[in-house]
């Protein structure tokens, strides 16, 4: 493989606060609380839980089943930078948890009032498969291929890598690496079976938590090879300088208690990005508001790092957004370097005995690398490594 730089050249998100990078940053630099009582469906738990949802997705999109819209949003923001791709091998890389389960689920239960719909069901029930959602964002976009991947919480850094794999080993120019999630019946109920939803809304480090807050939403980032950077209307927003993936196989739900798995991953994109620990400005975490995953997150970063450097949680302004998070996180994360600010941490606000640290306030503050971290059940542990082009 040889050895090269792998450019972020294009951004798109769409949220709960808004449409659009700048419009989701706004919120987040600001600790905006994103979260309200989920109005999308209903739950049929006995209490309604608090999420973060999309209210306002572009009508150009609407016609489209709601990840494949929400992907569609933050794809098409990212790509205005490249507005000529003749020539181009542009490779889609999708990151996805449900797909099109929300579509499939409101037929289901349109089928079994009306069994004549089963007519339908071929058409209906094909948008359940995630490789399908990659297949049309890869013919709306105009790729020459496409992948989809699924390993829970930490897909959306994942497909960063990989995207930047491509393009080191030549398998593709550019890639276009998106991640999509929609609030489904499947995935409120499965986490509140496990007791894992916050009842208060999720408080991110604080010695109160209780649990995530679902939401949804979209993050996509154009990574392109050097050569391809004179094709785009704007200088890249950031070089992807390492990536880092473990799994440390320790429980099905839960995190290793000393964040072994994400140690392992953060050490790996640091030797990756060629990085020294004191080198890295901002930890843009995953912080969801679990008592163990918080605390194991915690203990993983002050293994690797002799003093902890500015870090934040997003969680609760966006939503535990699922497969989507670590891409909507990272282009928050992104942006916040070019801003040269450090994010707040919506929901938190007392500090934890047993953490013994708390996640920084907003405040400038020069930034030339960013770690982003994400991890998944099962012990998936997902570690990226963003730096400025300009340091």
């Amino acid at each position: 493989m040889i050895s090269m730089s792998v450019f972020v050249a294009g951004m798109g998100a769409i949220s709960s606060p808004g449409t659009g990078v700048a419009e989701s940053f706004s919120a987040v630099i600001s600790g905006y609380d994103g979260i309200s009582p989920l109005s999308l469906f209903d739950s049929r738990l006995k209490s309604v839980p608090l999420c973060t949802q999309v209210c306002s997705i572009p009508e150009k999109y609407r016609k489209y089943y709601r990840s494949l819209a929400l992907a569609m949003s933050a794809a098409d923001e990212a790509l205005t930078v490249l507005p000529e791709r003749k020539d181009i091998r542009l490779g889609i890389l999708v990151a996805t948890t449900v797909a099109g389960i929300s579509h499939t689920e409101k037929f289901y239960e349109d089928l079994r009032k009306d069994p004549s719909l089963i007519s339908r069901s071929a058409d209906e029930f094909s948008v359940h498969e995630p490789t399908v959602l990659a297949g049309e964002l890869c013919r709306h976009t105009g790729g020459c291929g496409f992948h989809t991947l699924s390993t829970a919480c930490s897909t959306g850094l994942h497909i960063i890598g990989m995207g930047k794999r491509y393009i080191e080993q030549g398998t593709y120019d550019a890639c276009l690496v998106v991640g999509t999630d929609a609030l489904s019946l499947l995935t409120v109920r499965g986490f509140a079976s496990l007791m894992l939803l916050d009842p208060n809304g999720c408080r991110p480090f604080d010695k109160r938590r209780a649990g995530i807050s679902l939401g949804e939403g979209a993050g996509a980032m154009l990574l392109t090879a050097e050569n391809v950077l004179s094709r785009c209307t704007r200088k890249p927003f950031a070089i992807v300088s390492g990536w880092g993936a473990s799994a440390d196989c320790y429980h099905m739900t839960a995190p290793h208690p000393e964040g072994m798995g994400a140690r392992s991953a953060v050490k790996a994109a640091l030797d990756e990005a060629r990085t020294e620990p004191e080198q890295i400005d901002l930890i843009a975490a995953h912080g969801t508001g679990t008592p163990d995953n918080d605390k194991a997150e915690i203990k993983a970063m002050q293994s690797v790092f002799k003093s902890l450097p500015p870090f934040c949680s997003m969680k609760r302004t966006l939503g535990h957004t699922l497969a989507a998070s670590g891409i909507l996180e990272s282009v928050m994360a992104v942006n916040a370097m070019c801003e040269q600010t450090v994010p707040p941490t919506a929901g938190f606000e007392i500090q934890d005995e047993e953490i013994g640290v708390s996640p920084s306030k907003a405040i400038k503050r020069n930034i030339c690398s960013v770690l982003k971290t994400s991890f998944g059940f099962g012990g998936n542990n997902a570690a990226v490594i963003f730096s400025r082009t300009a340091c």
